[in-house]
């Protein structure tokens, strides 16, 4: 389903929502399969909690109609103070996963956003960065859905608001700009705003109450959880040849002022040297902005499974597999895992959130999060051992390694066009063959 991002131009009058929360007239304008936490849960082909990619759209506003000048975020999404507090941090899902993540399963191809999670046993209130424009095309979704009336949802009292449970918001920022908060307790009062108002969107100013971070009790959640990130129109990551929303996703806190990335960064320094004294722990840097590590003529980077179309939406089973060198994680604070194995070459990520479309990969059903040792040739061209990432005493069969022969066909110096090909063996003799067979998978770079 694609969402229309364009907002009209021509308008008289919006309702605007100040930092209150009440509307004015103005003359212008989570479940617990999501596989994102420190453990691997079994989400195999259950209906995805987090594929909410399906429903972005990539195409911004063109038409000058942004009366206010667009300063960077002035204003944090939540409390960091309170949000990285010793009360309200979770005690196995981390507060905060930064932009920079290869380590979810149900986002093989990363995230690109940021998940902010917590186990406060108060409210945790969400604001919204800077102003924006919302609009009624789009501009809210209601779990998936596109409601046209306030009849159209459910509505639940949570610290004395009614609120919209597993809303997204998706606000303008400036014609270049939008960011957007998923999974949200949204204030039903702010969706009654854009419902009621005659005009085509509403204002949202900087600073404003939205809702909290609050998951529906039907997903039956130890923690509670929302998505925030940005996009912006202007960074291209190169990706893909085609335009996608993911090459356009960008590290929220490049976005703060000043003033306020510094003060994320400061109250995160406590949580960060937990994560450090821990050392298990490869992702955890919120300065890290890459948004393409795919190296040319190397296995390093996220690859499509040629036979399975539409990736990046469906994400079936080996659709979409995503490999990161050792020397791309934060060693800081993964020192305890790279010294119990020296050996170790990356972590490779495997799709599995919906059925297999085509050729499978190897028999039974994607691990999802693995360890990957290259035991012989290079990142070229050679051969690897995967085990499975997790020690599970109960089940044997995945903790059996398997070994998986690989080539990189390097046809030029784009990344783009980059094929790969796999065969999995269970046993490394048999890997040691010198041609590939019918049972080998081509990937490639693009979705």
């Amino acid at each position: 389903m694609t969402v229309v991002r364009h907002i009209l131009i021509g308008l008289l009058s919006v309702v605007l929502i100040g930092c209150s929360g009440e509307t004015r007239s103005a003359s212008y304008t989570a479940d617990d399969c999501r596989d994102d936490s420190r453990y691997e849960v079994d989400c195999q082909y259950d209906d995805d909690h987090d594929d909410d990619e399906n429903y972005e759209n990539e195409n911004h506003d063109d038409s000058p109609i942004f009366t206010w000048e667009y300063a960077g975020f002035t204003h944090t999404p939540v409390d960091f103070s309170i949000f990285f507090s010793e009360s309200a941090v979770c005690p196995s899902y981390p507060s905060i996963q930064p932009y920079f993540n290869h380590f979810t399963v149900n986002h093989t191809e990363s995230p690109k956003k940021w998940y902010l999670g917590t186990c406060s046993d108060t409210p945790v209130r969400v604001f919204m960065p800077t102003t924006v424009a919302v609009r009624k095309q789009g501009g809210i979704n209601i779990g998936q859905q596109f409601p046209t009336r306030e009849s159209d949802h459910k509505k639940y009292i949570y610290d004395g608001n009614k609120v919209i449970y597993d809303a997204q918001l998706w606000g303008q920022a400036s014609q270049d700009i939008m960011l957007f908060f998923m999974h949200i307790a949204l204030l039903d009062s702010i969706h009654s705003s854009l419902i009621n108002t005659e005009d085509d969107y509403i204002i949202i100013e900087a600073g404003t109450h939205i809702g909290y971070i609050k998951s529906s009790d039907e997903y039956d959640m130890d923690y509670d959880v929302i998505d925030f990130g940005v996009e912006d129109i202007q960074f291209n990551a190169e990706l893909t040849e085609s335009d996608s929303w993911w090459n356009h996703r960008v590290n929220p806190l490049d976005y703060f002022t000043d003033e306020m990335r510094g003060s994320i960064l400061s109250a995160y320094i406590p949580i960060y040297t937990q994560l450090v004294e821990q050392g298990t722990h490869p992702f955890t840097n919120l300065e890290d902005s890459r948004a393409n590590i795919n190296e040319n003529g190397a296995i390093w980077g996220t690859w499509f499974k040629s036979d399975a179309h539409d990736g990046l939406s469906d994400a079936s089973a080996w659709a979409i597999i995503h490999l990161t060198q050792i020397e791309d994680l934060t060693s800081e604070t993964y020192w305890k895992t790279l010294e119990e194995h020296p050996d170790l070459s990356g972590i490779l990520l495997e799709s599995k959130r919906s059925p297999l479309i085509g050729k499978p990969l190897y028999s039974g059903n994607p691990k999802g999060r693995n360890k990957f040792f290259i035991i012989s040739g290079n990142p070229s061209d050679g051969i690897a051992k995967v085990s499975y990432y997790y020690t599970d005493p109960h089940n044997n069969q995945a903790q059996r390694p398997s070994y998986w022969k690989y080539s990189v066909d390097e046809k030029s110096e784009a990344t783009w066009d980059d094929t790969l090909t796999i065969e999995v063996f269970n046993q490394e003799s048999d890997s040691q063959i010198t041609t590939f067979s019918d049972a080998a998978v081509e990937f490639r770079r693009s979705p």
